[in-house]
């Protein structure tokens, strides 16, 4: 049998890890539904004249989809910081690969697909209800339901933009990489680890954008800067844009999945 992936021992392995934590997924779930019923509750008789806003719905799914998803991440491998629990874990009949799969699978797939499930199913009851016991002037509020794929999309300036959901596969995926990493207050320390590190990333990004020079113009595949000298002209410098543009498709979608291989090397070694 291959010993880096046998479909036949990953499906156990799905199994297993639905096996020992059912009981705790489906109470979360309810959980999380009466928690988000209670908060929609009390939303509307807070404010009865815009009950239950687009922004608030915005701001209510993502608000959860980063706290809920970095918590379950970040507990995924929560037996590995205890000795006892972090054997029992690494016997486990399964190669390192098999296990990244399913707790990407469980973490990433299925999280999102249920918490987004269940999300609108509270919405859309929260919205009739909304809409059948507050008279209120439909022209003053926006009504319906969010589209959280639309609402994820942030444009910036131009063409470019930013995806909420590509943000938080990206956090997420750093949680996760934490509960392999840290074996004490995995939680405490990703999020400590994380400001740092994305302290360090904005002061370099601020320290190139400010070096940029001044006057910058599109053409094309181009970009033409203004370069001041000591005279009294100046000149044009043009220079490619894709290096700009492949850094940016980089950072947007490659973060999450170079997580999830450092993951898998730190997770092998710990299976060593």
């Amino acid at each position: 049998m291959n010993q880096f992936f046998s479909f036949q021992r990953f499906s156990l392995l799905v199994l297993k890890h639905w096996a020992d934590n059912k009981k705790r997924y489906l109470l979360s779930v309810i959980a999380f539904i009466g928690l988000l019923i209670a908060w929609f509750i009390f939303a509307m008789l807070v404010d009865s004249t815009i009950p239950l806003s687009k922004e608030l719905q915005m701001i209510t799914y993502f608000f959860a989809l980063f706290v809920v998803g970095s918590f379950y991440a970040n507990q995924y491998f929560r037996d590995l910081g205890s000795r006892a629990k972090g054997i029992n874990f690494l016997l486990v009949p399964a190669s390192a690969f098999e296990k990244i799969l399913c707790s990407l699978l469980y973490t990433v797939i299925l999280f999102f697909i249920v918490f987004t499930a269940a999300f609108y199913v509270v919405d859309m009851l929260m919205v009739v209800l909304s809409n059948r016991f507050f008279n209120t002037d439909i022209a003053n509020r926006e009504v319906g339901l969010l589209n959280v794929f639309e609402a994820a999309r942030l444009p910036i300036e131009g063409e470019a933009g930013v995806n909420i959901l590509l943000i938080f596969f990206a956090i997420q995926s750093a949680f996760l990489l934490g509960s392999v990493y840290f074996q004490k207050y995995s939680f405490i320390k990703t999020i400590i680890s994380g400001f740092v590190i994305f302290f360090i990333v904005f002061c370099f990004v601020f320290f190139i954008y400010d070096l940029m020079p001044e006057g910058e113009y599109t053409n094309g595949f181009f970009r033409s800067y203004h370069i001041q000298t000591t005279g009294k002209d100046d000149y044009l410098v043009t220079i490619p844009s894709w290096p700009g543009q492949l850094l940016y498709y980089m950072v947007m979608y490659g973060v999450a999945p170079f997580l999830w291989i450092v993951t898998y090397f730190r997770l092998k070694e710990k299976q060593v």
